[in-house]
């Protein structure tokens, strides 16, 4: 491995504190999957970096504190799907803050198998191969597990409304 390589994976515990700063309370539950992802980017992205230019702790502070404005763009642009079983699939609903607040909290409170299946779904719109393979789970219980986190979901909604 290149020594700049090593030089980043030395400062794991640096990606956490950074994300933790720059993550807003809402999304503090997503900070450790986005601290991974950070380290990777910056991994990728090493070749970019030169010694003559500045510190390697400040470019990784850098990287990571604009991949943590990118990732909290996305989730605030993000449309929420109401936890209504009667609803069309593929139909989009906009949502006011509060509401959205509320999905958030009920979310938190998830198992986290629950939580993670909710994320990548509504989140991410991963397919069930794609959750099956990320969480390390039969493809074929994706569904079933997904049902159950989607009825705790709306069970846990209902006692934070």
């Amino acid at each position: 491995m290149e020594p700049k390589k090593i030089l980043i994976a030395e400062h794991i515990s640096y990606f956490h504190v950074i994300v933790y700063r720059f993550l807003p309370r809402r999304y503090h539950h997503l900070a450790e999957d986005l601290a991974q992802d950070a380290m990777i980017r910056c991994l990728n992205k090493i070749h970019l970096y030169d010694d003559k230019k500045g510190n390697l702790k400040s470019w990784i502070y850098r990287v990571t504190q604009n991949f943590c404005f990118d990732m909290i763009r996305k989730m605030d642009k993000m449309i929420t799907t109401p936890l209504s079983f009667d609803i069309v699939e593929n139909e989009k609903y906009e949502f006011d803050k509060v509401e959205k607040s509320k999905i958030r909290k009920a979310i938190r409170c998830l198992p986290k198998r629950d939580r993670e299946l909710i994320m990548m779904r509504f989140y991410f719109d991963c397919s069930g191969r794609e959750i099956s393979k990320a969480l390390g789970i039969p493809e074929a219980q994706v569904a079933t597990y997904f049902r159950r986190a989607k009825l705790k979901l709306r069970n846990q909604y209902l006692k934070v409304a």
